[in-house]
């Protein structure tokens, strides 16, 4: 094993002993998005896994996707032909995309989706399924331009990956009220200071936070509701009964 798996490794182990103390869904994000940025991944996201019928994009515990790929994605219905998300519902394995079986009925449109995914800076992935006792289905997919793992690392990612998967779900639940409310408060706050005409300087004067937290919250505001823009959002927001004016 290379000097720099067995760091990698420790890292892994040192980040899954950590994540009990974490509790707002963005450090976790922060957090896992940061480690696994060593191994190539550059984007990442948890999700639950809905019915083929269902937007994706709802149903998103963190993500750190391409800017507008979720909006796309949602909007000409790849979630039905994603090889890599049929793949999941079949297996408990993590696998690699390229790993993920093309369906002879759908590969023309399996195809689509994986050469758009690349096009967006994803032209290779690992994804991680999730099925809990109740049979709740989600999983966790890391992708970037290029990835290099031995097998050791893999193992790491895996492991890494069920760990992310419960504080993920533990860090959204707490954030959530009981009506089921799809958006954190900061990111109700964000989109309401949005919705007054503020700037997102001015936001983050208003909530004492950076100017950086504030597009952090914009954009996973965005990729919950897949929209494509922070006015689309804010008009889904009060739409969805998110925010109000």
């Amino acid at each position: 094993m290379s000097d720099a798996d067995d760091a990698f490794i420790r890292q892994s182990f040192d980040l899954i002993d950590g994540l009990d103390g974490l509790s707002d869904p963005l450090d976790v994000q922060k957090t896992i998005f940061d480690l696994v940025a060593r191994c190539g991944f550059s984007y990442f996201a948890i999700t639950r896994l809905p019915q083929p019928s269902e937007r994706i994009g709802p149903n998103l515990l963190l993500s750190v996707w391409p800017e507008g790929w979720l909006a796309h994605y949602d909007r000409v219905g790849h979630y039905r032909y994603d090889p890599v998300v049929r793949h999941c519902f079949r297996t408990t394995e993590p696998f690699s995309w390229n790993e993920a079986p093309l369906d002879p009925d759908t590969a023309p449109q399996a195809r689509r989706v994986m050469e758009e995914a690349r096009e967006h800076g994803m032209g290779a992935g690992y994804c991680v399924p999730i099925h809990d006792a109740h049979g709740f289905q989600g999983g966790i997919s890391l992708a970037g331009e290029r990835v290099e793992m031995t097998p050791r690392v893999r193992r790491a990612v895996h492991l890494l990956g069920l760990y992310a998967w419960s504080a993920a779900a533990r860090t959204t639940a707490r954030r959530r009220k009981p009506g089921g409310r799809l958006l954190s408060a900061r990111e109700r706050d964000v989109l309401s200071c949005a919705a007054q005409g503020r700037t997102q300087e001015e936001t983050a004067d208003f909530l004492g936070v950076s100017v950086e937290t504030v597009s952090t919250y914009l954009r996973n505001a965005r990729t919950k509701i897949g929209t494509r823009n922070t006015t689309h959002t804010v008009i889904e927001a009060l739409r969805l009964r998110e925010i109000t004016l």
